[in-house]
C-alpha cells in the first residue's frame, strides 16, 4: 500500500471518528437540546403545589414543550418562544391560526398522552398561562376552548372551559373529575381555536392527576370577570332607561260612586299578581311525585316562576320517548301538572336532527329521504296533539342545529321548512320556536354558530315557516360573555322581528357570590332589551340539576346567593305595589310594571276589587262605591291634594307637565337637574294656597337620559322627583 493511500485512509478514519463523535454528542445532549424543556418548570410547579391540598402526580412530563401537537387547519403554525422573563415559565409555545376550518377544533392544540392511569373519580388539576398576540377580533381578544377527553372514539370528555383572553397574560386554572377509567395513553387536553384569525401564546402548563377525596372548593380558582361588571359601567344606566321604557306602563284608577260623580280620597291599593315578562324553569319528574323533596321543589315552582319548559325528547331509544323508561305517560303527565297550576308552558323537543338524540329506528331509512320524512311526520302526529291537550303554548320545533343536522344532510335544509308547518297545521295555537346554542355562550359566542343561525332563519323566514321565536341557550361556565357583548348579539337578532328567550340559564361555577352578581348584570341586561319575552333557567334545585353548581337552592333547600338576587329583581325591584289616594278628579294614576294586577278601592266602609292587565300602551280601571258620597265635603284639610304631583307624561319624548297645589302662600322655585347634578332649568314662582299650579316644560334641546325636578315650597320644604327623557 502507497504511503499516499495510507495517508489518505487516514483523514477518511478522522472524518468518520468525528462524525462518530458528533453522533454520540448528539445522543447524549440532543434530548435536551430539542426537546424544549423549559428549564424553570420544577421550580415554577413547586410555586404552584405549595397552593394545592395535595401534590398530585404529573399526568405526563409537563416540561417538555415538543410533546404537545398542533393542528387540523390549513397553514396552523407553532414553534417554542422564549417567555417574558417576569413570567414564572422559561418558555412558551406559539400558535398562529391563519386559516380556520368548518369547526372550532379545526385547529386545535393537544397535549400528550397520559404517562400515568387516571381511575374513576379522580381529580384532575391543570393550570396555564395564556395570551393573544394578534387577533382578527377589533376588540383584539382570542378565543378558546379548553377540553379534557378521551383521545378516541368516543372522545368522552371529563371537564372543559372556555376561554376569552386579551393581550395581557391570563393564567387559567380547569378543574375535571374522571367518569370513568382512563388507562395510560388514552387521554389528552385539547385547545380548540378555530374561531377566528389569531395569534395565541400557552406557557406554564401543568397537568395533574390529584386523586380522589378532593373538594373543588379548595382548589385555585379563576376569578370571575365579565366586561361591564363595574358598578358606574354605562351599559347601566342606558338599561335602566329600557326598562322604564319598554319594561313599565302607565295605570290609571278612576273612582265613582253609585251616580258617576268622582271620588276624592278614596284608598287605592295596587298589587301586582303576575310579570308580563317570562321567569321560568325547566321541569323535573319530582313535579308528579310525593316526597317531602318533591313538595318543596313543587312549592318554589309555584313562588318562584310564571313560565315553564316541560321534557318531550325523542331520545336516543335508551330515554325520552322511545325508551324503555315512562316518558310517554311522564311527559304529558309534567305538562297536565303545570296546565293545572296556570303556568304557560313550552315542549323541549320535537326534533334534534341527529342520530345521537334519535331512536335507532330513523336511521333505518338513512339511504330514504321521503321515508325518513314520514317517519318524523309520523312522530310528529303524535306528539303534537299530545301538546295541544295539555295545553302547550309554545314547542321548540328544531333544537341545535349547527352541530345536529343528520336528517338535513338526508333530507335537505328545507325539511325544516316541512317541519314548522306541519306542526302549525297539526296545532296552530303554539308559538314555534329554534334553539340554539353557542349565540351567547363561550364568552359571547361561536361565529360559526351565529352566522349559522342565522341561515337557519331567514331559511325559514323566507320559505314561509311559522317562526314565532328564536331561543338561546346559555349555559355558562367560567368564560362569561360581557354584558355590552351580550346587548350586542341581542341587537344583532332583534332585526328579524322575532321574539328572543333565553331558554337554558345556567352558570357553572363554585364561586357563588360571582355567579350571583353575574345573574344580577345578565337578567338586568336581557330583561331591557326590547326584543326578549323570557329567560328560563334550566333547574334551580341543586338535588335535581344538570349542572349542581348551576342551582339557585342547594340539597338541603337553603337559598344561595343567586336565589337573593333573583328574588330581589322579580319580586322587588321589578314589581310593582302601590297606594294612594284618588284626587278632585276621582283619578289616581302611578306607573307599573307591565303584567297582571289587582287594583282595590276603600271608602266610606265599602272595598271594590278589579282586575286589570297593564300593557305597554296603558290601563285605566273605573271602578264604583256603592255610596252616594264623593269626599267632597270632607274637612278643608281633604279638599286640596297638597304638594307636587308625578309628572306626566312620564317617560316623555319632548314636553311634559308638572303639576303641584301649594298649602302655604309666598315663594317657590322649581329647578330641573340632569343625572349627574347638573342644574338645566330653574324658575322663580309666587303661589298661592290652595291654588293649583302647572308648569309645561319642553326638552328639545336636552339629550335622552333621567332628570330629576325638585320643587322647594313656601313653607321651606322641598320634594324630588325623576321624570325619563326618551328621544
Amino acid at each position: 500500500m502507497s504511503p499516499r493511500s495510507d495517508g489518505k485512509n487516514f483523514s477518511v478514519r478522522r472524518i468518520e471518528m468525528k462524525v462518530v463523535a458528533l453522533i454520540l454528542l448528539f445522543l447524549i445532549t440532543g434530548t435536551t437540546l430539542f426537546s424544549q424543556t423549559d428549564p424553570k418548570f420544577e421550580a415554577y410547579l413547586a410555586g404552584e403545589r405549595i397552593h394545592l391540598p395535595v401534590e398530585g402526580e404529573l399526568l405526563y412530563n409537563c416540561a417538555n414543550l415538543s410533546g404537545y401537537r398542533y393542528g387540523g387547519a390549513t397553514g396552523a403554525t407553532k414553534k417554542t418562544v422564549d417567555a417574558d422573563s417576569t413570567m414564572p415559565f422559561g418558555k412558551a409555545t406559539q400558535l398562529t391560526v391563519s386559516q380556520i376550518g368548518a369547526n372550532s377544533w379545526e385547529p386545535q392544540f393537544q397535549s400528550p398522552a397520559n404517562a400515568i392511569p387516571v381511575n374513576k373519580g379522580d381529580f384532575l388539576f391543570y393550570i396555564f398561562y395564556i395570551r393573544a398576540i394578534e387577533s382578527d377580533e377589533p376588540s383584539g381578544t382570542g378565543k378558546g376552548f379548553f377540553y379534557v377527553q378521551r383521545n378516541s372514539s368516543p372522545w368522552t370528555g371529563l371537564g372543559s372551559s372556555s376561554l376569552m383572553f386579551t393581550p395581557d397574560w391570563r393564567k387559567v386554572y380547569v378543574v375535571a373529575q374522571a367518569g370513568e377509567e382512563f388507562p395510560t395513553g388514552t387521554m389528552e387536553f385539547t385547545i380548540h381555536l378555530g374561531y377566528y384569525g389569531q395569534k395565541v401564546e400557552i406557557g406554564g402548563i401543568i397537568a395533574l392527576n390529584l386523586g380522589q377525596g378532593i373538594n373543588p372548593a379548595d382548589l385555585p380558582r379563576n376569578p370571575l370577570y365579565w366586561d361591564g361588571m363595574l358598578p358606574d359601567a354605562p351599559w347601566r344606566a342606558e338599561a335602566a332607561t329600557r326598562i322604564e321604557q319598554y319594561r313599565k306602563g302607565d295605570l290609571k284608577i278612576i273612582v265613582k260612586n253609585q251616580n258617576g260623580q268622582p271620588i276624592q280620597n278614596a284608598s287605592v291599593k295596587v298589587e301586582m299578581k303576575n310579570h308580563a315578562f317570562g321567569f321560568g324553569t325547566f321541569m323535573s319528574e319530582l313535579a308528579l311525585q310525593n316526597s317531602t323533596n318533591a313538595q318543596k321543589y313543587k312549592n318554589e315552582v309555584l313562588k318562584l316562576f310564571n313560565r315553564a319548559t316541560t321534557p318531550f325528547y325523542m331520545g336516543d331509544g335508551n330515554w325520552g320517548w322511545y325508551g324503555p323508561g315512562n316518558s310517554q305517560t311522564h311527559y304529558p303527565a309534567l305538562a297536565q301538572w303545570l296546565l293545572d297550576h296556570n303556568i304557560p308552558t313550552k315542549g323541549h323537543v320535537l326534533i334534534w336532527p341527529s342520530w345521537t338524540w334519535m331512536p335507532p329506528f330513523f336511521r333505518d331509512y338513512e339511504n330514504d329521504p321521503e321515508g325518513l320524512r314520514a317517519a318524523i311526520d309520523t312522530h310528529l302526529e303524535t306528539v303534537v296533539p299530545i301538546g295541544e291537550e295539555k295545553g302547550l303554548i309554545e314547542w321548540d320545533v328544531v333544537n341545535e342545529p349547527h352541530i345536529n343536522h343528520d336528517v338535513m344532510d338526508i333530507c335537505g335544509d328545507d325539511i325544516m321548512v316541512h317541519w314548522y308547518n306541519k306542526v302549525h297545521e297539526l296545532d296552530p295555537g303554539p308559538r314555534l320556536i329554534l334553539n340554539e346554542y353557542n349565540i351567547l355562550m363561550g364568552g359571547g359566542g361561536d361565529p360559526a354558530f351565529q352566522a349559522d343561525f342565522e341561515k337557519y332563519i331567514e331559511l325559514l323566514l323566507n320559505g314561509g315557516a311559522p317562526l314565532g321565536g328564536i331561543g338561546l341557550q346559555c349555559h355558562f361556565d367560567e368564560n362569561l360573555p360581557g354584558i355590552p357583548r351580550v346587548l350586542e348579539v341581542l341587537h344583532r337578532f332583534a332585526r328579524y322581528n322575532l321574539a328572543i328567550q333565553i331558554t337554558e340559564f345556567d352558570i357553572d361555577t363554585i364561586d357563588e357570590e360571582g355567579q350571583a352578581s353575574f345573574t344580577h348584570d345578565f337578567f338586568t341586561a336581557v330583561f331591557s332589551h326590547p326584543a326578549t319575552d323570557k329567560i328560563v333557567m334550566w333547574g334551580f334545585w341543586e338535588g335535581d340539576q344538570w349542572k349542581p353548581n348551576g342551582a339557585m337552592i342547594r340539597t338541603d333547600w337553603s337559598y344561595k346567593p343567586n336565589y337573593d338576587v333573583y328574588t330581589d329583581l322579580v319580586f322587588n325591584e321589578w314589581w310593582t305595589n302601590e297606594t294612594g289616594l284618588s284626587n278632585r278628579e276621582g283619578l289616581y294614576s302611578t306607573r307599573g310594571f307591565l303584567g297582571d294586577y289587582e287594583v282595590s278601592v276603600s271608602f266610606d266602609g265599602y272595598t271594590v276589587f278589579e282586575n286589570a292587565t297593564l300593557a305597554k300602551d296603558g290601563a285605566t280601571v273605573e271602578l264604583h262605591i256603592p255610596t252616594n258620597q264623593t269626599g267632597v265635603n270632607r274637612s278643608e284639610e281633604f279638599l286640596i291634594e297638597y304638594g307636587v304631583q308625578q309628572n306626566y307624561p312620564n317617560p316623555f319624548n319632548a314636553s311634559t307637565v308638572i303639576e303641584f297645589t301649594p298649602n302655604r302662600s309666598g315663594d317657590a322655585e322649581l329647578c330641573i337637574y340632569s343625572s349627574n347634578g347638573a342644574e338645566v332649568f330653574s324658575k322663580k314662582l309666587n303661589v298661592k294656597k290652595g291654588e293649583p299650579y302647572r308648569e309645561e316644560l319642553s326638552f328639545v334641546h336636552l339629550p335622552s337620559g333621567s332628570y330629576f325636578y325638585s320643587l322647594v315650597l313656601p313653607d321651606g320644604k322641598r320634594s324630588m322627583k325623576k321624570m325619563l327623557l326618551i328621544k
